[in-house]
């Protein structure tokens, strides 16, 4: 490494960090504020605290293209203002060797960052919903607005809660309703007060089945039950978790877990490919920032630059939202919402900053 990538480094590296607390100190308070409208008895200040430190790396990563414009406009920034980006020009570096520079080591954090998005960021905010769930739930009943709904070919499934139970590998439903189809048409109908999964299967208690036949409905009661079923409580998780928030492995689970059924929702290909392109979105912000540097910004203050970082930053980050929100009401294929339009927008700010385009 040279001593000029070394030092694009070091001084990239601190605006980084200061870029991510900033943003991230700005994200938990509004989470926070937002939040107290929901404290209760159950559901304390604590409790509000803890899901909302749950939720800390998702938000590192969702927010980091943003923090990354921002670390590129107000670091280097900081350099031009000292003219020492003109020493390097003059020198004979050019604007490109700079940007590429830069994007290296971006890259790097960016490595750091992918995979505190595919390791770390899911588990905490599938922990959090549940967390957040388990405490506003107790003495309340749960709206069926709030129940959880899965279909498995020809079965449909409904909870109304899930939570892990203490001490043990075990998962506790509550009051559980299992629909049986056959040809499409209903033909039984389970309802269980509870249902706990255990040694990878399920066991149905104090239930009521009701059964549909040509001689009218049938119902009997039953003290226990075993139920055998690929709803297993990984994907009750996956299931109520919202796509975006999944890692690219529990997409996956919820793709082979849909194959007898059909592909994917729309959501899941967009967050799919959405995750698989963020570390395009991330080096074409870095870029869109850079042409900023060179621009006239480059004589401007702190202040300024740090609007100017914010702004742009935002500006892309709302861009690249309703491109998804577009493709997943309008089923428009991934590629074209996720890859295609960081891609275009990248060598197109390469291409202006090698020379070949002029603006």
């Amino acid at each position: 490494m040279s001593i000029l990538t070394r030092y694009i480094f070091k001084t990239l590296s601190f605006g980084l960090l200061m870029a991510v607390m900033l943003l991230l100190a700005i994200d938990v308070l509004f989470n926070l504020i937002k939040e107290l409208n929901d404290i209760t008895s159950v559901y304390t200040l604590g409790d509000v605290v803890f899901y909302v430190m749950l939720t800390i790396p998702s938000k590192i990563y969702e927010l980091f293209p943003v923090s990354v414009v921002v670390a590129v406009v107000v670091s280097l920034g900081a350099l031009a203002n000292g003219s020492e980006l003109v020493v390097m020009l003059a020198s004979g570096v050019s604007k490109l060797k700079i940007a590429m520079t830069a994007l290296f080591c971006v890259s790097v954090w960016l490595v750091l960052v992918v995979l505190m998005g595919e390791y770390v960021g899911p588990n905490g905010d599938q922990m959090a919903q549940q967390f957040r769930n388990e405490q506003i739930s107790q003495g309340k009943a749960t709206s069926a607005a709030q129940a959880i709904w899965l279909r498995d070919g020809e079965i449909i499934f409904r909870t109304n809660q899930m939570k892990k139970n203490s001490g043990n590998d075990s998962y506790e439903l509550i009051d559980v309703t299992v629909f049986e189809l056959k040809d499409k048409k209903l033909v039984q109908v389970s309802e269980a007060k509870s249902a706990v999964f255990s040694e990878q299967r399920w066991t149905l208690s104090d239930l009521k089945v009701s059964v549909f036949d040509e001689k009218g409905v049938g119902t009997k009661q039953l003290d226990k039950q075993q139920w055998a079923s690929r709803i297993k409580p990984e994907i009750l998780n996956i299931s109520t978790t919202r796509p975006k928030y999944l890692s690219i492995r529990d997409i996956k689970k919820f793709q082979q877990f849909n194959a007898a059924t059909g592909s994917l929702q729309s959501s899941y290909q967009i967050a799919q490919w959405s995750k698989m392109a963020f570390p395009l979105l991330v080096l074409t912000t870095a870029l869109c920032g850079i042409m900023v540097l060179f621009g006239q910004i480059r004589s401007g203050g702190f202040a300024q630059r740090l609007v100017v970082g914010i702004l742009i930053g935002v500006v892309v980050y709302l861009i690249n939202k309703t491109l998804l929100n577009v493709g997943e009401v309008y089923h428009i294929n991934p590629f074209v919402v996720t890859v295609l339009p960081a891609l275009v927008l990248f060598f197109v700010l390469l291409m202006q900053l090698s020379g070949r385009l002029r603006a």
